[in-house]
């Protein structure tokens, strides 16, 4: 709803009021509606329904498990049926090339080959071409056949006669058989034919001569691409992958994809064969990175004559979709079930809830905050007593928090920005408390919080110092930033009280002492304090009659040039006469004045009342009038000045605006600008009280700082303390070395007035030189002091 840092609108009842632990913070207080007669029923209701789902989720449960196993099964059993024909038509194929290269080993025995050599002639011969030429027509799955001498050279081709010059005797089968150890048939990896460049499959066989001599290799070669072709014959599932493996875990051929891409490294076999052969293949599942990237269901069959395996498998994910296919229908209609009679307990319900919605709504509406979601002061004030009550209740601390410049913000940027003030806050108050606080608005600007973390005196005040800390950053309000912060009261259980009026009026008087030290501030109870309270009050309440009827006045005191001793000008300061109290000391009211928002009227028109007045004297004598940090934050300060020159007719540069620290220090764009338009237009900016704040010295470059005015609490002990003259010294040669000029405040005797001339302040101010006057009374002296 509004733009800016924070999101602005009442929390729901359901997020922002629970605390970190999913607490709701709202629903341990006495004084709820009670709701037992209206939820017995709808228990009852609640648990029938409740208990007939789960008899048809139960039921359902059984059913879909034992269909889904029994779906899984029948996938697993079809998959280790199609392993076992594979592994048959297979083996079939292997043997018919094993039983001709058995007859070629035969036809060497009975040539009576004894020898390596007499095996090259007999084999080399044009005859034996064509006899394996005429073994291999009858073999359509051999792409050729071949045989190898003793040294590894190929002696006789049925692609080629005669035969290439090729060696296989770096081959694996080659090596194998030649070592004379193991079964006189290998079968051999995928490898790329020397001859043809195809990737192929090698069924060898090792021939000797009678008395065991080794005498060379018979090859049958057959092209992957062939066993690949008949898998891929094969009806298989999306899912579905077949291979042929060899015993140590090698892949001869896979569909899909090439086993030619596989890694070939002993581990990666080993890994395959101990996937595959190392349990029953009826049980058997192989993990994701065996095959490929998904986790199988595998039914492996051996090849009965040679060391091979034929593999089928599906994967797992795709079984047991389709196992949940197969329970989905009843899983559907249990689901709609349990959605009709839910229906019908919702409908049932709902007619009962209608009786109780009308009651806790208007409770809550008795109780709850309508802007900020939080709860109000009949809430507060029953959790409290609530609280109070309980046998052996732990210590807590009662907080309440009023906002500094809320009224400022009303009256200048309007009653929007102010909700939306108030709903800012009342998140970031949420987002600093522990999460059991329990925080409250008890109207206005005033917020309260029961803080559970009392148990010691560090406890209450620094969450109290925490929220300060949280409420002093600027909000950003519809394109406003508006600053503002808090001062709280804390007041003890039991310490100061064991019940609710009690620790509210505790908490009350603790706040308005914190208020009475200043902004910002944090105090606890003290028994002293009613009075002061009461005298605060007071003012206020007088404070806006006082304006009405007139009672404020303006004076001027006098400021000099410190070294010729001229009148330079005068400083505007407020006055406050009461009719039966008399005159009210400024540092009483004026604090009270800001406070109260009445600064932003009273403010303009101490600034027309000073701009006329200095209208009727000399050039180039000035006017100094202090602009409350109040003032800036309706950001209308540049126009009232404007607007009190243009009435006057004063020129810009006899007008001198003092600033305070604390200004500088909370300055956002507005105030900057502001400044610099002040400057722009030759109005004199001088910083108050320098020295009393914590401003950083930057800012007498950034904002142009034409004076400093030496705080009277420095004058006062500049000639018997001597860290006083330090600072003063200081703070005088910083402003020569600046070009600035200063003047020092509060003057009232000679050692002073002496000590600072010698120093090198530029203008001076005190009741020794001339007090306060009326305006009168500066128009004489004005005659007097000047020709």
């Amino acid at each position: 709803m509004r733009s800016g840092l924070f999101s602005f609108r009442a929390p729901s009842p359901t997020s922002r009021l629970e605390d970190a632990a999913g607490n709701d913070r709202r629903d341990t207080s006495p004084g709820l509606v009670p709701r037992q007669r209206h939820q017995r029923p709808r228990a009852l209701l609640i648990g029938l329904g409740v208990l007939i789902c789960a008899i048809i989720c139960v039921g359902t449960l059984a059913l879909s498990s034992r269909l889904y196993r029994q779906s899984f099964a029948d996938h697993r059993r079809e998959v280790h049926n199609l392993a076992i024909s594979l592994a048959e038509q297979t083996d079939r194929a292997l043997l018919s090339l094993d039983n001709v290269q058995r007859s070629l080993a035969e036809r060497v025995a009975d040539a009576g080959a004894a020898t390596p050599q007499e095996f090259a002639a007999l084999l080399g011969q044009k005859a034996f071409h064509r006899l394996m030429r005429e073994k291999m027509s009858g073999l359509p799955h051999v792409d050729a056949l071949s045989v190898i001498d003793s040294s590894g050279r190929l002696v006789s081709f049925t692609r080629h006669w005669p035969a290439p010059n090729i060696d296989v005797s770096n081959r694996d089968y080659f090596i194998v058989l030649s070592s004379m150890k193991g079964p006189a048939s290998f079968v051999s990896e995928p490898v790329t034919n020397l001859a043809t460049g195809a990737v192929t499959i090698i069924l060898a066989r090792r021939v000797t001569s009678a008395d065991g001599t080794f005498l060379g290799v018979l090859l049958g070669t057959m092209e992957q691409a062939s066993f690949e072709q008949n898998f891929a014959n094969i009806d298989l599932q999306p899912s579905g992958l077949i291979a042929l493996v060899r015993d140590d875990g090698a892949l001869l051929a896979r569909v899909p994809g090439s086993a030619a891409h596989f890694p070939r490294d002993a581990a990666a076999r080993a890994q395959i064969a101990q996937a595959l052969f190392g349990r029953q293949a009826s049980d058997q599942m192989v993990a994701a990175g065996i095959l490929d990237e998904h986790e199988r269901v595998v039914a492996v069959d051996r090849l009965a004559h040679f060391p091979l395996a034929a593999v089928m498998s599906d994967s797992v994910s795709w079984l047991r979709g389709e196992a949940l296919k197969s329970v989905l229908p009843v899983v559907v209609a249990a689901a709609l079930v349990c959605i009709l009679i839910g229906l019908i307990i919702f409908f049932v319900i709902r007619q009962l809830d209608g009786e109780r919605a009308y009651s806790e709504k208007e409770h809550h509406r008795a109780r709850y905050d309508a802007l900020t979601g939080l709860p109000n002061r009949l809430f507060f004030s029953e959790r409290l007593a609530s609280l109070l009550a309980r046998p052996g209740a732990r210590p807590l601390a009662l907080l309440f928090i009023d906002l500094d410049y809320f009224k400022t913000v009303n009256d200048t940027l309007g009653h929007d920005i102010g909700d939306a003030l108030l709903q800012g806050v009342s998140e970031r108050l949420l987002d600093t408390v522990a999460p059991h606080d329990f925080v409250a608005r008890l109207g206005g600007d005033e917020f309260a919080i029961i803080c559970h973390q009392a148990d010691d005196d560090l406890g209450p005040e620094a969450a109290a110092q925490s929220i300060i800390e949280a409420l002093r950053a600027p909000f950003l309000l519809e394109h406003h930033q508006v600053l503002t912060g808090c001062s709280v009261g804390i007041a003890l259980s039991p310490r100061d009280g064991t019940d609710v009026a009690t620790l509210l009026k505790c908490a009350d008087l603790a706040l308005y002492g914190a208020k009475n030290d200043g902004r910002g501030n944090a105090r606890r109870f003290e028994a002293d304090m009613g009075a002061t309270a009461r005298a605060r009050r007071d003012i206020e309440l007088h404070l806006h009659e006082a304006w009405e009827q007139r009672q404020f006045r303006v004076v001027y005191q006098p400021i000099f040039e410190a070294t010729s001793g001229r009148l330079a000008g005068f400083e505007a300061l407020l006055r406050w006469h009461h009719p039966t109290r008399g005159e009210v000391p400024p540092e009483r009211f004026i604090p009270v004045v800001e406070e109260s928002g009445l600064i932003l009227k009273v403010g303009n028109w101490i600034l027309n009342e000073a701009c006329r007045a200095a209208a009727a004297w000399p050039d180039p004598l000035f006017i100094s009038v202090n602009v409350s940090p109040a003032q800036f934050r309706g950001g209308h300060t540049y126009q009232q000045v404007g607007d009190a020159l243009a009435a006057s007719g004063l020129v810009p540069s006899r007008l001198e605006l003092e600033i305070t620290e604390s200004l500088l220090l909370k300055a956002d764009t507005s105030v900057r600008t502001a400044l610099d338009q002040f400057r722009a237009e030759g109005i004199i900016l001088a910083l108050d009280d320098f020295g009393t704040g914590y401003s950083s010295l930057r800012y007498l470059q950034i904002l142009n700082i034409s004076r400093l005015k030496i705080d009277q609490s420095f004058i006062r002990h500049v000639v018997d303390d001597r860290h006083t003259q330090a600072i003063v010294k200081a703070i005088l040669s910083l402003a020569q070395a600046l070009e600035l000029k200063t003047t020092a405040e509060g003057i009232e005797n000679e050692a002073q007035l002496d000590f600072l001339k010698r120093e090198g302040c530029t203008h001076l101010q005190g009741y020794l030189l001339g007090p306060p006057m009326s305006e009168e009374e500066a128009c004489r002296l004005v005659r007097d002091r000047l020709p």
